[in-house]
């Protein structure tokens, strides 16, 4: 199993060695957007399509990919919030990547209704979707909804139906192309880790 996964880091790191060579000799100096993989991977976004908290300007960008029913994902999701009242030049980008199915795809597509409707209550909503865990239940979503505002049954019923949401389809996509299979993972500027990270190993990072 190790073995396996470092050949799909190592695939990863040479395709993205390749792709950002690439880019450096068409655009050097002209967008610093792509500048590291965490941005190149979301460079066919725009920034109000996709959940984001944290700096404007940061010296650290981090993709994250999680699923809400997955439980080292709600660990993960406490230790950003706790990464963020701390360090203001990190920006987290949220792509939802619904892998367990069923009522993981429903919450996601509440979290984007949210995000799209009033974004400044998506970072809250999250963290509480998080909180309820592999064991949420349609009257807990409805519930965290409705205290905040919404109307969280009709939402429910819309984000229960086979209509896809093409972001979350778009995340799942960059997901694949980065061989990753599970969840939590990030990606940290230009590094990619696969699974849970601790909060000591996250301010280690930001602080360099």
């Amino acid at each position: 199993m190790i073995n396996k996964l470092r050949l799909i880091l190592f695939s990863v790191v040479i395709v993205f060695a390749f792709t950002n060579t690439h880019f450096a000799s068409e655009s050097r100096g002209s967008d610093k957007d792509q500048s590291s993989l965490a941005k190149f991977l979301i460079r066919n976004y725009d920034l109000q399509e996709v959940p984001n908290v944290g700096s404007s300007d940061p010296d650290y960008v981090i993709v994250e990919f999680f699923d809400y029913r997955c439980g080292y994902c709600g660990k993960q999701a406490y230790d950003y919030a706790k990464l963020l009242e701390s360090y203001k030049n990190v920006q987290i980008i949220y792509l939802e990547f619904p892998i367990f199915g069923g009522i993981s795809e429903t919450a996601s597509k509440l979290a984007m209704n949210v995000w799209q409707q009033k974004p400044d209550l998506y970072f809250q909503i999250h963290n509480e979707f998080m909180k309820l865990g592999p064991m949420m239940k349609k009257n807990d979503l409805i519930q965290v909804l409705d205290e905040n505002g919404f109307d969280g049954t009709s939402m429910f019923i819309k984000a229960e139906s086979n209509e896809k949401n093409q972001i979350i389809e778009s995340n799942i996509e960059i997901a694949k192309n980065l061989g990753l299979r599970g969840t939590p993972a990030s990606v940290v500027n230009d590094t990619i880790f696969p699974g849970y990270i601790q909060l000591s190993k996250l301010k280690q990072i930001v602080s360099q």
